[in-house]
């Protein structure tokens, strides 16, 4: 950000302080342009109440934030001073007492507009440096009395109208409009409507963001496919698992002596990772998920790719089998690349993949070959997963969400 620099000694001048407060304007506003954009029109307070004696509505304090220049007008001296800058950028006006306005007619819907525009106010009469005799100061530039405004501020005005005033060097905002009925005299059943400048605060967005991405319906990844990642995620938490090997078939011996049953397929490999992506460049994370062993099979590997590149995978587990004709030994568990291993865990016949989007969806396996998309920051029990085994319970996963939305986590 700009700030002018002061030297001891030097001869101070008007632009000194001038420059001082236009560097702060251009700055906030640059600012607030990072937060909601540089063409948002938004409003705060500016609370509206219809009479029900007569036909005025009071609408009381509050900001409307709105693009508009620097200084459209030469601001200071007029021997000194800055020139006008038409730089636009996000602009504060704002009402601070509560001001009447008349609705002119009954029978339409009458808008309520804010008429924003910067004033030079708050005149004075200033002490003057005079050059003839140094020891006393003139009363304004020409020793004559005449007062100087004091200060440039953003200030706000209402008018109801049909339609949109025109007016020069301002800007025209629509807050409310009224529905006011034929022949009506006051306004005591009428309830104002609220215009869309009237924007949710940043912790309200961060809160209402929360709650739409919580309440998505869940997306199931019940075979291979294609998942888009939302565009407000910046990391993906992936947590595969493999397909378990199929059992042994059993061995028979003869009549007399029986079989012997074989023994279960091993679990699939079980490993787990975060990773950067960047939705606005590519969204799309490749997901497949391994098939279960078929009798005497190794289960299928399941593993992620994005943008050609794999995460990480999980293979399959081996199939169990006959060491020797009266020995069935169960299949060894499946390995992994990539991430951080969970252990193995006996899981059937399937697989499933976990997606958590920091941001943040996270994907909660509900069985074999799905993951469910859940976002949010809260802990989140795996619920046990079926097959030709009953798996474990997942140990809850705890999520940090970014700063961006700091706002959600504590209202959450």
């Amino acid at each position: 950000m700009d700030r002018p620099i002061i030297y001891a000694g030097a001869v101070p001048f008007d632009t000194d302080l001038l420059r001082l407060g236009r560097y702060a304007k251009e700055e906030l506003g640059r600012f607030a342009e990072m937060l909601v954009g540089s063409q948002t029109v938004m409003a705060s307070g500016l609370v509206c109440l219809p009479s029900d004696s007569d036909m005025t509505v009071m609408i009381g304090r509050g900001t409307i934030m709105a693009p508009d220049a620097l200084d459209a007008t030469r601001i200071g001296g007029v021997s000194a001073g800055l020139d006008a800058d038409t730089t636009i950028t996000q602009t504060l006006f704002y009402n601070d007492v509560a001001q009447s306005v008349r609705i002119p007619f009954a029978g339409a819907d009458i808008t309520v507009y804010a008429v924003c525009s910067a004033q030079d106010d708050m005149p004075d009469i200033l002490p003057f440096y005079n050059a003839e005799e140094p020891d006393q100061t003139m009363a304004g530039p020409d020793n004559r009395g005449k007062a100087l405004p004091t200060r440039r501020t953003g200030r706000i005005r209402f008018v109801a109208a049909l339609n949109t005033p025109s007016v020069s060097g301002a800007l025209v905002v629509p807050l409310y409009v009224l529905s006011v009925p034929v022949g009506a005299s006051t306004l005591s059943d009428i309830v104002p409507q609220k215009s869309d400048v009237f924007l949710p605060g940043l912790p309200e967005f961060a809160t209402m963001s929360f709650a739409q991405q919580i309440s998505q319906p869940q997306a199931l990844c019940l075979t291979n496919q294609i998942l888009t990642i939302p565009v407000w995620a910046n990391h993906v938490e992936l947590r595969v698992i493999g397909g378990g090997g199929g059992g042994a078939s059993s061995t028979a011996l003869t009549p007399e002596a029986g079989s012997f049953s074989g023994a279960g397929g091993g679990a699939g490999g079980d490993c787990w990772g975060v990773y950067a992506v960047e939705p606005s460049r590519n969204a799309n994370l490749s997901v497949t998920v391994g098939s279960g062993g078929a009798t005497d099979q190794r289960g299928g590997p399941s593993f992620v790719t994005y943008d050609g590149t794999p995460f990480l995978t999980a293979d399959g587990g081996g199939p169990g089998y006959f060491a020797t004709a009266r020995n069935a030994t169960g299949g060894e568990g499946g390995r992994y690349r990539g991430g951080g291993r969970y252990g193995a865990r006996r899981v059937g016949p399937g697989a499933m993949v976990r997606m958590a989007l920091s941001f943040l969806p996270v994907m909660v396996p509900t069985g074999p070959g799905v993951a469910v998309a859940r976002p949010g920051i809260f802990s989140v029990p795996m619920p046990r997963v079926t097959g030709q085994a009953e798996a474990e319970h997942i140990p809850p996963v705890w999520l940090v969400r970014p700063q961006r939305e700091a706002a959600a986590i504590r209202g959450s």
